[in-house]
């Protein structure tokens, strides 16, 4: 009878996996009626083959590309995959996986994993194209200490100049959620010291009522009708307090020329980009980076280095990143999550323009048209987009897109 009690156990055990950490995703519209899904899973120690399956009618599966990640803790899967959605006016994909996915041990009753995305595929009256998604990302865990606040802003830029909100999918105590998609830790005695796990949905929303279309069919939306839902989720650790919450102390932070959380960044096509983290020292300790970004990007002695290809041009990807820290006590700090957004031009120039002034100057009162001339008389081609990127008191640096 004990026998055949301990096989039964071990079956019951068999069919679960819990291991879950994180799942983030965004979609594109792609070429011949097909959505492109990329996607990342995160894992810990164990590796269950988990992908994304049609919950929708019409909708086949095509060319996908699976990179697998490992270190000594967790696995990370990062997964593109076309989608064929020629007679298919709604996109609806499940995390699924052979097993039952279920969440690490968390504190706040989360077990089963459960994670679908919305996608709206047919064309927009107001961009021509069909839509893209909000640029979701967010580090697989993150990290806060018991007795420090600590803010969690999730990227909230959209390809399509969409309205982004998110709402939690299931509410969470550890975390105060505004529809900004900034998240808030507020010390409390009632938030014991733990993992939770944190499920939000992303959406985005059109500035003005419009029409979806494709052949003789149509919708139309509102301005309060999203037109996708993704699901980020991730882990958050509340760990032991810390003896003093300055960033810079007994916290990692992050200096200049490190770039601001929501920095829009441009990069070129077979041109590496490289982002600058620079931190305030500290003793005592080891440091290190943790980033979320690009497949091919890698930190190179505290530069995030990635080189673009012909596949990324006209794309927005999103990169996130943290310090990590561990004292001699083994404990690990983590710094605030900072997001930026790195969008693919054909060629960028980056110009650094010193300006004398008369007056104050700020970067609202700088004619970039004027500029623009100026630069082009000193020999810069004159179909070049200029942007303004970045204002200090003593330089404006500007950065141009050639468009052929």
């Amino acid at each position: 009878m004990w026998c055949h009690l301990l096989v039964l156990s071990l079956l019951v055990c068999s069919s679960h996996a819990s291991t879950f950490l994180s799942a983030v995703m965004i979609y594109d519209p792609s070429v011949n009626n097909t959505v492109v899904v990329r996607s990342k899973m995160t894992y810990q120690n164990e590796c269950p083959d988990s992908f994304w399956t049609c919950q929708s009618k019409n909708c086949t599966p095509g060319a996908s590309r699976v990179a697998l990640t490992t270190t000594n803790t967790t696995c990370e899967y990062d997964v593109e995959i076309y989608y064929n959605v020629t007679q298919t006016s709604k996109l609806v994909l499940r995390l699924s996986a052979p097993v039952v996915l279920q969440w690490i041990n968390v504190t706040n009753n989360v077990t089963e994993v459960v994670a679908i995305a919305h996608a709206h595929t047919w064309t927009r009256s107001d961009t021509g194209r069909a839509n893209a998604s909000p640029r979701a990302n967010v580090l697989p865990v993150l990290r806060v200490a018991s007795n420090c606040q600590r803010n969690v802003t999730l990227p909230t830029f959209d390809p399509d100049g969409d309205v982004v909100r998110c709402r939690y999918q299931n509410a969470t105590s550890v975390l105060k959620l505004s529809a900004d998609c900034n998240m808030f830790f507020a010390p409390s005695i009632d938030i014991a010291e733990g993992a939770y796990a944190v499920q939000v949905l992303m959406e985005d929303f059109p500035r003005q009522n419009i029409t979806l279309a494709y052949g003789s069919g149509s919708t139309n939306l509102t301005r309060e009708d999203p037109l996708s839902q993704i699901p980020v989720q991730f882990v958050l650790i509340v760990g032991p307090r810390a003896t003093s919450c300055v960033d810079g102390e007994s916290l990692p932070a992050f200096r200049v020329p490190t770039p601001a959380n929501g920095d829009h960044l441009f990069a070129s096509v077979n041109q590496t980009l490289k982002i600058p983290i620079s931190v305030f020292g500290t003793e005592n300790q080891s440091l290190s980076v943790l980033f979320s970004g690009p497949l091919d990007m890698t930190d190179r002695n505290f530069e995030l280095v990635w080189t673009p290809t012909e596949k990324d041009l006209g794309l927005s990807h999103p990169v996130c990143f943290v310090l990590q820290t561990v004292d001699f006590g083994l404990i690990t700090r983590h710094s605030e999550m900072r997001c930026v957004i790195v969008t693919v031009h054909p060629v960028v120039v980056t110009v650094t323009a010193r300006l004398q002034s008369a007056f104050p100057l700020s970067a609202d009162r700088i004619d970039v048209a004027q500029l623009k001339a100026e630069l082009v008389l000193r020999g810069l081609p004159s179909d070049i987009t200029l942007k303004l990127v970045s204002f200090s008191e003593t330089a404006t640096t500007t950065q141009s897109s050639i468009v052929p």
